[in-house]
């Protein structure tokens, strides 16, 4: 059974003028130390720290407020903080290159400036540029980003949302997704390789000339099977419709594949500390170019080395919480309660998902355990 601890987002005190450590920012550094995350490093090491900086659109992504207080309690510690990312897939988002990437989070707030701490997207200017590594029970290649060879220590920030394909995104998809490149994403949402229909191909080249490892024949147009790193580049850009995958995975398979890809990413650490903010709990990830209104009202922080642990006590708060009024979690019908039995909040907003099968993978890979026990700070 695996320690959790948790930061009510409340404030009782809030009518007194001067309760500094009513703060969230105060409550996240004392979850840090509660939780034992200063034994993650030694002085001079590199810290990596993950978080979600927001597709342009997005407006309840993390705020860089909590990651800076981060950055500074490493250092103190006599850490090397970066802040690290790795690019969307595809070509059409705000997200998909470095250059593209670092832009968006400028404007949203993120950089050196206000985090204190450089900014590194680790999987290379296009997002290709990775290790591959074997996870999961039948040994599957996951190509996981580079430059998590650069780190001694890691700190996983995530923003507990819904999501409309994998029903909730929290640790284990900010892994799975967050710290993979481009052809490991690709292979979370779809089956099978890229390939160009000749019925609609109209020969523009628009794909050809964007195709980052020149993948892609010119006469006739042509994917090279042999080369391609499933980037997703070609059928983003293809207005004809011409590109297109085997078939999309299912709900299942998509859930087993974020937590094999996690799995994955693990292995490159003896321990990773973990913070989940039950913050602006949005139905939809951070990677659409929207925000909805939240569905429960704020809950808190949660800190734990253990990722399945800590998403399932997510999962759990949040699914006991109170509907906001307007949301979508009323608007289906899931008020929430403290009683024994509550409304699964993810599966009534997105029909179809299956969020168990995530947090499952991931125990049987020995990721951790659902069984956990809340210590509120």
């Amino acid at each position: 059974m695996s320690r959790v601890y948790f930061a009510a987002a409340r404030v009782k005190d809030y009518r007194k003028w001067w309760v500094p450590e009513g703060s969230m920012i105060k409550k996240i550094e004392r979850l840090f130390f509660a939780a034992g995350f200063d034994t993650l490093f030694g002085s001079g090491e590199t810290v990596g720290l993950k978080v979600h900086m927001g597709e342009p659109g997005d407006v309840h992504y993390p705020r860089p407020i909590y990651v800076a207080h981060i950055v500074d309690i490493v250092k103190e510690l006599g850490g090397e903080p970066v802040i690290i990312e790795t690019s969307g897939l595809g070509w059409l988002a705000g997200r998909v290159s470095a250059k593209k990437y670092l832009d968006a989070a400028r404007k949203n707030g993120f950089c050196k400036e206000t985090l204190g701490a450089p900014i590194k997207i680790i999987d290379g200017e296009m997002g290709i540029d990775g290790i591959k590594v074997r996870a999961g029970e039948r040994g599957e290649d996951v190509h996981v980003a580079k430059g998590i060879e650069d780190l001694d220590a890691l700190i996983v920030l995530s923003h507990a949302t819904g999501h409309v394909q994998a029903g909730f995104g929290g640790a284990i998809k900010n892994l799975g997704l967050g710290l993979v490149t481009k052809t490991s994403k690709y292979r979370v949402h779809y089956q099978g390789d890229l390939n160009i229909d000749p019925k609609k191909c109209d020969g523009c080249n628009k794909c050809v000339e964007s195709c980052p490892t020149g993948s892609i024949a010119r006469r006739p147009v042509e994917i090279i099977q042999d080369t391609c790193v499933q980037c997703n580049v070609c059928l983003d850009i293809c207005d004809k419709n011409a590109v297109k995958a085997a078939r999309e995975t299912s709900p299942k398979e998509l859930c087993e594949r974020i937590a094999i890809n996690a799995a994955a990413v693990v292995k490159f650490f003896d321990k990773i500390g973990y913070i989940n903010l039950l913050m602006d709990v949005i139905p939809h990830c951070d990677c659409h170019p929207h925000s909805d209104i939240p569905i429960v009202p704020d809950i808190g922080a949660l800190a734990s080395f253990d990722p399945v642990a800590i998403d399932r006590a997510c999962i759990d708060l949040i699914n006991k919480s109170p509907a906001v009024p307007g949301s979508e979690a009323e608007n289906i019908g899931a008020p929430g309660s403290t009683a024994d039995k509550f409304a699964d909040k993810f599966n009534l907003i997105n029909p179809g998902t299956d969020w168990k099968t995530q947090v499952l993978t991931a125990k049987a890979l020995g990721m951790g355990d659902q069984k956990y026990v809340l210590e509120e700070i």
